[in-house]
């Protein structure tokens, strides 16, 4: 069974030779990685993936919200770029007006963007938003041609066309390697209500002032709907898996009451998801934090796997998960990056994979991973542990 093979059963919740895996780092966390294995340090992880995957013994190499990081594609934007100070933040939010500036945490050499001046921060009512305010940008993509995330977006090493086998990021080649062909962009729907509205105020609207909150969703939607059919119109055929993340929830419990949640955002999955399946892609879905009020209505909605299982988020535990959710959905993630990987020892480590391997055996069902990227001072040996445990406990 090779990993394409796993992993698929895994999502299918069908049984598996072991549970698949999948690894994911910030940037110094996978340069540490490599100077642990004596790999030659690069910044073009593309180049490594498969030296450092081996040594690990993971089957995947995934990004914050999905299992597929090198081979993820969207289509080309070929609009203005954002005004100075302003960034092309990895999301594509600047394309619909939201700025964000670039961060920079020197003691880790890590830089993210940071979100400012939302575009819509100054109205008052639903009438002084422009009905063609968001669709009108779906001029600047040309959805004939579409392009890798890792190079456009992620790391920004190379820009590249998906034609480019030597890079080996072609379509053909990321296939023969048994990596999932992946798409997924403007899907994160309380995110960038939030960011186009500030998201106290686009709290404070939900709450108070609806038909402004309202007009927001609606818009949103619109633009985000157009956006995904005209890209798996384009690309549906070739792709197999389908990421999106909307993080609608704080570790404690939901940003908002799950009526909200039904009110503004689940007719939008519906049909997203919906739009989806029209092409047999599996539909992955990420959020943080405590899900448990939602996470039903999404499976409802035909979610094939959540991501990031945030153990540390209140009723979150893995006994809890797999109770109310291990039946129903593939999960990816479940290895702690907050306390576990970051703190804990290797003992603690092998421990919690123990708990996955008791409770989920071979019936599918998980995607072993770091609940998130690991951050900035983890332990390499703890990364590492968790693909030793695995592989040891089931016997490869």
């Amino acid at each position: 069974m090779n990993k394409k093979e796993r992993a698929v059963r895994a999502i299918n919740l069908k049984s598996v030779d072991r549970i698949p895996t999948s690894y994911r780092g910030l940037k110094n966390v996978t340069s540490a990685l490599l100077k642990h294995f004596n790999i030659e340090p690069t910044d073009d992880f593309i180049s490594i993936k498969d030296i450092l995957l081996e040594k690990l013994g993971a089957d995947f190499w995934a990004m914050g919200h999905n299992v597929c990081y090198f081979s993820t594609f969207h289509a080309k934007y070929n609009g203005p770029p954002p005004p100075e100070p302003y960034i092309q933040d990895d999301c594509m939010f600047h394309v619909l007006g939201i700025r964000a500036i670039a961060k920079r945490i020197a003691e880790f050499d890590y830089e993210y963007p940071r979100f400012l001046d939302p575009p819509l921060a100054s109205i008052e009512s639903a009438s002084e938003i422009n009905e063609n305010f968001l669709i009108s940008k779906l001029e600047y993509f040309d959805f004939s041609h579409m392009v890798n995330l890792y190079y456009e977006q992620k790391d920004k090493v190379l820009r590249q066309s998906l034609e480019d086998d030597d890079r080996k990021i072609s379509l053909l080649n990321l296939s023969k390697r048994n990596e999932f062909i992946a798409m997924g962009s403007f899907n994160s729907l309380f995110m960038i209500c939030s960011y186009l509205r500030g998201m106290d105020r686009f709290l404070m609207d939900m709450a108070g002032n609806k038909k402004l909150a309202e007009k927001i969703v609606k818009l949103a939607s619109q633009y985000c709907l157009e956006y995904n059919r005209l890209e798996l119109e384009n690309f549906g055929p070739q792709a197999e898996f389908y990421c999106s993340w909307d993080d609608v929830a704080t570790q404690q419990d939901l940003f908002f009451s799950p009526e909200d949640f039904k009110r503004y955002f689940l007719p939008f999955y519906q049909e997203l998801i919906a739009e989806v399946k029209k092409y047999n892609l599996f539909f992955d879905w990420h959020c943080c934090g405590n899900v448990n009020k939602v996470l039903p209505l999404m499976i409802d909605a035909g979610i094939d796997i959540f991501d990031v299982v945030q153990t540390s988020a209140k009723d979150m535990n893995l006994e809890k998960v797999y109770k109310n959710f291990g039946n129903s959905v593939c999960l990816h993630g479940g290895m702690d990056v907050q306390k576990l990987l970051f703190k804990g020892s290797r003992a603690e480590v092998r421990r919690e994979v123990k708990k996955v391997i008791e409770l989920w055996a071979d019936k599918g069902g998980i995607i072993l991973s770091p609940s998130h990227e690991c951050m900035p001072g983890t332990p390499a040996e703890n990364i590492i542990e968790i693909y030793l445990a695995v592989n040891e406990y089931s016997g490869t």
